[in-house]
């Protein structure tokens, strides 16, 4: 009785252990994070020229404060 309970012992052992591994396989294995790192975004900036009548505009804007 005794090899018989060791025999079927070896045989649940060996049955877990083949659905351990061909889970595994088929699920192909535990996800891998995706990395939360940002990305670098380079922004320019283009700022344009003021013009004399902008200038003349802005001048008598504040003048008038």
């Amino acid at each position: 009785m005794k090899y018989f309970k060791k025999a079927w012992r070896l045989l649940y052992l060996v049955l877990l252990i083949g659905l351990a591994v061909t889970g595994i396989g088929l699920g192909g294995g535990v996800p891998i994070p995706a990395s939360s790192r940002k990305e670098n975004h380079i922004e320019i900036s283009v700022e344009l020229p003021e013009t004399k009548e902008e200038s003349k505009e802005a001048e008598a804007f504040f003048q008038k404060q």
